[in-house]
């Protein structure tokens, strides 16, 4: 890799933040702001490429590397100093983060790492191959290196893997005044919104936000103004029931227990919980269009290709289904070919009524507002609602069928064939999430492409078959 060797220019604080207040208001956009840093590189400006990156917005930054290629953002990245590395590093996805780390030393590597919180540090560690992991936690501070070991014993997605070590947390016998010092004395702590108290077997037995502490006298023992009623969370509970007890409570933060002895672990913070949300958000979208959630961190088009390939022939095989159902009702058709015309249209809108009814209850059980235990709720709305559309939609296309094939009897079936159709769709679309759910099996999985080659069968069979029934109608 080519290197670049530069004296380091470091500006004064106060003056990094008049520059940086300065490009609020003319920010360029991230590929021209790339493409300065690459002439910066491209001329060897390395002391004006510093002032540059010293001035700019982690976020920023990162969105400007996205840009650059491989070898110029590893040249930028060792230009940072650890602290603006660390910042860096967290506004990109693991993908990038593990190409940037993979090219720099165990000794840099902590020094980054030491700038970040625990949880953070250990999404960036569990990237890094086991041997040069050692090494690195190795150099970490043992209060840091043993955070993240404890972190990384916990499944990735579960609420241990997620907590951080970053709060305050005194025997509930501590004064107000020696409270206020350990709030003092633990500048790191993530965010100090809330005071926690261990009992005698430092199992979690209160807390009290940061008011109410200052509110009291300073001989004031913690037990008798602390709230007992606290809600701890078992360090294995999954990821994505931690963010709806965020979402439905409108928590600031939750503290980690250890299952059983009630010991404080961590705790999770709202900023921990959006991550989660975003990937939660990104896994259900990715398998509803029936691919992986991990294609997005796999660069290998022939890996993804074998990922979606399943799906793709599934769906096809589906789809051949319609073509039996067209060969039986051949007849009909060539005895009324109009009806041809209107074929796709009812598969369509049948289709993506499923589809819709199908992701409002898959994304329902993953914020918690649909449960199996009132199924009958969510059923009932979704019928109603494909009823109204059912109706709206048929009626539509009736009349334009009618009005086209110049029978009123034409228009009929063409109104019912799509009324059944979109109805049924609405129903399926509904109970199989909730029938997945009820099995253990995850519901956007079976709501993709699926869904949409079942209702595509169910349409156009509905619709024959109606067709075929009144067929003397229309002759």
């Amino acid at each position: 890799m080519k290197h670049i060797a530069g004296r380091a220019v470091r500006l004064d604080p106060k003056h990094r933040f008049l520059l940086r207040r300065k490009m609020l208001t003319a920010r360029t956009d991230s590929e021209i702001r790339a493409n300065t840093i690459r002439q910066l590189l491209d001329t060897t400006r390395i002391d004006q490429l510093r002032i540059l990156l010293h001035t700019e917005y982690p976020a920023d930054l990162a969105d400007s590397m996205f840009f650059l290629n491989d070898i110029e953002n590893q040249t930028v990245f060792d230009l940072l100093d650890p602290a603006e590395a660390a910042e860096v590093l967290n506004e990109f996805d693991t993908q990038t983060s593990s190409r940037l780390v993979a090219y720099t030393s165990p000794k840099r590597l902590a020094a980054i790492l030491s700038e970040l919180m625990p949880d953070e540090a250990t999404n960036i560690v569990e990237t890094i191959e086991n041997e040069k992991r050692e090494q690195v936690l190795v150099l970490l501070p043992t209060k840091t290196a043993t955070a993240i070991r404890t972190l990384l014993s916990y499944p990735k997605e579960s609420a241990g893997g997620i907590m951080t070590s970053g709060f305050v947390a005194v025997p509930e016998t501590t004064t107000q005044a020696e409270a206020i010092r350990a709030f003092i004395d633990s500048p790191n702590a993530e965010h100090q919104f809330y005071l926690y108290a261990l009992n005698e077997r430092d199992a979690l037995s209160g807390v009290l936000d940061l008011r109410q502490l200052l509110s009291a006298s300073p001989t004031t023992l913690i037990r008798e103004i602390m709230v007992t009623d606290v809600l701890g969370i078992p360090a294995d509970m999954d990821q994505e029931q931690v963010a709806n007890l965020f979402s439905r409570y409108n928590l600031l933060m939750l503290p980690v227990v250890e299952p059983g002895t009630n010991q404080l672990l961590g705790v999770i913070t709202a900023d921990d919980v959006i991550d989660v949300l975003e990937q939660e958000a990104t896994e259900d979208a990715l398998r509803s269009a029936g691919s992986d959630a991990e294609e997005l961190e796999r660069r290998s088009p022939t890996r993804i290709a074998m990922l979606r390939l399943p799906w793709i022939m599934a769906t096809m095989f589906i789809e051949l289904l319609a073509g039996v159902v067209i060969h039986v009702f051949d007849s009909t058709l060539t005895q009324v070919i109009l009806l041809a015309s209107f074929m796709p249209i009812i598969s369509a809108i049948s289709g993506n009524t499923g589809l819709q009814s199908a992701t409002i209850i898959v994304r329902g059980l993953s914020t918690g507002q649909v449960r199996l235990t009132n199924w009958q709720t969510a059923v009932a709305r979704q019928v109603k609602t494909t009823l109204i559309l059912g109706a709206v939609a048929g009626a539509t296309l009736g009349v334009i069928g009618g009005i086209w094939y110049g029978k009123i009897a034409f228009g009929l079936i063409i109104f019912v064939g799509m009324f059944l159709a979109v109805n049924i769709a609405g129903v399926v679309g509904t109970i199989v999430p909730l029938i997945s759910k009820s099995f253990g099996f995850d519901p956007a999985l079976t709501s993709g492409p699926f869904e949409t080659a079942f209702q595509d069968v169910v349409g156009i069979s509905i619709f024959l078959g109606i067709a075929t029934a009144m067929i003397r109608f229309l002759l």
